[in-house]
């Protein structure tokens, strides 16, 4: 993600997450410095900002345009900032990362993560029911990591807005974890990964529905009972779904409040929006490069940066010039 000018860039992180925002969030998480670093908490929030936002310009590319747009902003208040000249070293750099950790930047995301479409951003509603899509990405990682050779990102997203509404990152209860703010009665449009029992278990815990669309070649289960619409009933590992179309099942069982027609219309709705978390990560043409860090929490960190740049990029239209 290249913007025209450094200071159009950091002027939106700026704009977008404030600085007093910024220390709320390293204050919650309990990085605040007992003593002022000239690489603070606060700073070092940025400069992973900055890496998702310039990627996959170096270190200390990073730093001077990051320090030089946060000066042009004139937002800072009295923290100090390191001088063009002397700039810190990469080495001190990757030590104010591992005493930040990735806590900081999970809570802003937190914080930031929340539907924010609006008269001027279309929502895409269903039935006058809220959609959301469910995505995965799995991003491959340096050696030496502790997480292995992958981590898989999983997303809730807001249709129309594209607006991630919560993320989690390749742990145990990730389904769950995921979900466990929607609204009942939302509908779950699925591609690209899975459809699993716990992602289906997890749904039916907090009363929403899930429409999945199914891969190209997939083999459709057996009929148990044929629907008016042309859809119909099956049972796929003990759990009762309708087959509508090709391809899509769903767990909306009901043909009469939930038509063939209109939900397979939903795929349409959504369209060039099923790839919107692979963007993000990669971005286009695999442009912002892979995960760099060497460590779990710098990982962790990239992951939540680029998702923060989006939001920003996407979620806050008053700061985009």
């Amino acid at each position: 993600m290249v913007f025209s000018t450094d200071n159009t860039g950091i002027g939106l992180l700026l704009c977008s997450y404030p600085p007093a925002l910024v220390d709320e969030a390293v204050a919650s998480c309990g990085r605040t410095e007992q003593r002022r670093r000239l690489l603070s908490a606060r700073l070092m929030v940025y400069f992973v900002l900055a890496m998702a936002l310039f990627s996959p310009a170096p270190y200390l590319d990073v730093m001077s345009r990051l320090t030089a747009g946060i000066r042009r902003g004139g937002l800072w208040g009295d923290e100090r900032l390191p001088s063009g000249e002397h700039l810190p070293s990469k080495a001190s750099i990757f030590q104010a990362r591992e005493r930040l950790g990735s806590a900081p930047l999970r809570e802003l995301v937190r914080l930031a993560a929340r539907p924010v479409a609006s008269p001027g951003i279309p929502r895409p509603r269903w039935r006058d029911r809220p959609l959301m899509l469910v995505q995965e990405q799995v991003m491959e990682l340096p050696q030496g990591t502790g997480l292995g050779s992958t981590l898989r990102v999983v997303a809730l997203v807001e249709a129309g807005s594209r607006a991630i509404v919560n993320v989690v990152l390749g742990e145990a209860g990730t389904e769950r974890a995921l979900l466990r703010s929607t609204p009942p009665g939302t509908l779950l449009m699925v591609a690209g990964r899975p459809l699993t029992d716990d992602l289906l278990r997890a749904a039916a815990e907090v009363r929403a529905e899930m429409a999945w669309l199914a891969p190209t070649g997939w083999r459709r289960p057996e009929t148990r009972r044929w629907l008016p619409d042309g859809s119909y009933l099956t049972a796929m590992g003990g759990r009762r779904l309708r087959v509508v179309g090709s391809g899509l099942v769903t767990t909306e069982l009901d043909h009469e409040l939930a038509p063939a027609a209109e939900l397979l219309a939903l795929d349409a709705v959504t369209a060039g929006e099923h790839e919107l978390l692979r963007g993000v990560m990669l971005g286009s043409e695999r442009e912002r490069g892979p995960l760099i860090s060497k460590t779990a929490e710098g990982i962790r960190q990239e992951v939540y940066g680029r998702l923060l740049v989006h939001h920003a990029l996407g979620g806050m239209p008053e700061c985009i010039p």
